[in-house]
């Protein structure tokens, strides 16, 4: 029926009570009733949070990725978008939980050709480089700390391209914790970084770039969104202006 929310899928496990619902062209993903990934079913080209728009904000800075690891998977709703506009782009998702691995695959349309996922623990797998990472991962609804120490950072430097970024979505209990682990952050990547709030989430996007990129200046940035917001069907310039606003001038990229 038109407008009703249905119940595709419930299963309690380690990680929690996993859901899966859907109304009309909207399908989502919850773990204990908090939403994980959400796509429009119809239009796999669109993408329908602002968290993942805020990801791919280091499009602004750099040229697209022809490699992306994803650590953490959700609903695997980023790569999907990400194969249907640049199909060409491979991926590998690394998902420790195998439960979210298969309703990637079986529910959020998960790209069959040029990318993988992976179940292990991001923390004890690593094989090669790429030009975009993304660490998207929350354990009791906040980033653990493993994610953000000395060593972890370290692991994902080395995985980077020469030319490559690295995305963590950030969700702390209070700013001194947010500050001390963006701290860390921007002394591995020499205080090349960016922060990106995500207005109406209490996520903090950070993002961290292996070396100084191919567009920097405000005169560069400004020329790139209109190309990029017909290309990727979102507005680049709510981005620009969010980064430009939340980043003084010296703190970083900026």
């Amino acid at each position: 029926m038109l407008g009703q929310t249905t119940l595709l899928f419930q299963q309690k496990t380690s990680t929690g009570l996993i859901e899966v619902f859907q109304k009309d062209n909207q399908r989502w993903l919850t773990i204990d009733a908090i939403e994980q990934s959400r796509i429009d079913i119809e239009q796999g080209e669109k993408l329908v949070t602002a968290l993942h728009e805020a990801f791919l904000a280091v499009l602004l800075f750099t040229e697209t990725p022809k490699k992306v690891l994803l650590a953490g998977l959700g609903g695997g709703a980023l790569a999907r978008y990400l194969h249907s506009i640049h199909p060409e782009i491979t991926g590998v998702a690394v998902e420790k939980d195998g439960l979210i691995a298969d309703l990637a695959t079986r529910y959020f349309s998960f790209p069959e050709k040029n990318w993988s996922i992976i179940t292990d623990d991001i923390r004890h797998w690593h094989d090669e480089t790429y030009d975009f990472i993304v660490a998207d991962i929350a354990e009791d609804v906040l980033t653990p700390a493993w994610l953000t120490s000395n060593k972890m950072l370290l692991q994902f430097k080395q995985q980077l391209s020469s030319d490559g970024v690295l995305v963590i979505n950030f969700l702390v209990t209070d700013a001194q914790s947010f500050s001390r682990e963006l701290t860390t952050i921007r002394e591995i990547f020499k205080r090349r970084t960016l922060c990106l709030s995500v207005p109406e989430h209490k996520n903090v996007v950070v993002i961290a770039f292996n070396n100084q990129p191919s567009y920097a200046s405000k005169a560069q940035l400004n020329s790139r969104v209109m190309a990029l917001t017909a290309l990727w069907g979102f507005d680049f310039n709510v981005l620009l202006s969010q980064l430009l606003k939340d980043n003084p001038v010296g703190s970083g990229i900026l």
